[in-house]
């Protein structure tokens, strides 16, 4: 379900802009990089096992997400807090948790590809990116990509699944203020056939 009050406050946190087209093309490149990666993946599913679709996909999402920011926000209070090295762990485990949700769910979807809107609509400091996946039968499903610029370029901060369905709220629901121990424990428990 979509907590509206969890993304106002993720977007309010993003400084105001208005989006120039070289940055729509990087914003758009990031995704289609990423969901290039994705194809490979979804048309080899059923070849692959859970963990070599966890072995696939971890690179393009590290390339792709704003995984401090992300984590950050799923964490919750407390997260700067943290010592330096358990923060970095934080992340890199937040980033297992969430290739393997992804590997999980590549089990059960085929797709032929996706369909990428030609321009990139400035929406709260971010930049959202207007796709579709398409499956190999039933109708297209709207993904839209929240693709903000952070220190490192131009990263994905969420994914709106049919337009409103926020991954980054659902996995903050998952995840607020679990130990390192324990996130590590679930991303593990993901990865279980």
């Amino acid at each position: 379900m979509f907590n509206r009050r969890v993304f106002l406050a993720f977007v309010a946190s993003l400084p105001a802009f208005s989006a120039h087209a070289g940055e729509a093309d990087e914003a758009i490149a990031v995704v289609r990089k990423l969901q290039d990666s994705q194809i490979d993946v979804l048309r080899r599913a059923a070849q692959l096992t859970l963990k070599q679709r966890f072995a696939a996909l971890r690179p393009a999402l590290d390339a792709a997400f704003d995984l401090e920011g992300m984590a950050k926000l799923a964490h919750g209070p407390g997260f700067d807090e943290l010592p330096a090295a358990e923060r970095a762990d934080w992340i890199k485990s937040f980033g297992d948790y969430v290739a393997a949700t992804y590997a999980q769910r590549f089990e059960f979807v085929e797709a032929k590809g996706f369909e990428r809107d030609a321009k990139a609509e400035p929406r709260d400091g971010a930049l959202v990116v207007s796709t579709r996946m398409i499956p190999v039968s039933g109708e297209p499903m709207p993904i839209d990509y929240v693709v903000k610029s952070t220190p490192q370029g131009w990263r994905i901060g969420d994914i709106l699944a049919n337009g409103s369905i926020s991954e980054l709220t659902q996995w903050r629901r998952a995840l607020r203020g679990l130990a390192l121990a324990e996130l590590r424990k679930r991303a593990g428990n993901l990865l279980e056939p």
